[in-house]
């Protein structure tokens, strides 16, 4: 078991009726990070997509009320020093919507 590094890329997929309404808040999608402890890659991105999953929902509700249909890519998977766990870090997402590619400061 070691600590990871998983920056995740989401893509928000929305109903166009949700699209159409200029009042709610409808980004294309969204770059986060998270250091996880895993025995492998593929088990560092499965918990780092749960928990950026559990996280999205408690702030917005989307995915619980059927708003939206998220799509997780691990966009970065790197081994990180152990230590990284133990910091509270940036667990917020950075939204862009459609019209940009990837948003400031996710390159």
């Amino acid at each position: 078991m070691r600590c990871f590094y998983v920056r995740v890329h989401g893509s928000i997929d929305w109903p166009p009726e949700r699209l159409d309404d200029e009042e709610m808040f409808t980004p294309a999608g969204f770059y986060c990070h998270r250091y996880v402890f895993a025995a492998g890659f593929q088990e560092a991105a499965d918990k780092a997509f749960r928990l950026v999953r559990k996280s999205l929902e408690k702030q917005t509700g989307w995915l619980g009320q059927g708003l939206a249909k998220l799509t997780l890519e691990a966009d970065e998977l790197t081994p990180a020093p152990m230590r990284k766990l133990l910091k509270r870090g940036n667990r917020d997402q950075s939204f862009y919507d459609g019209a940009e590619a990837v948003p400031a400061g996710a390159e």
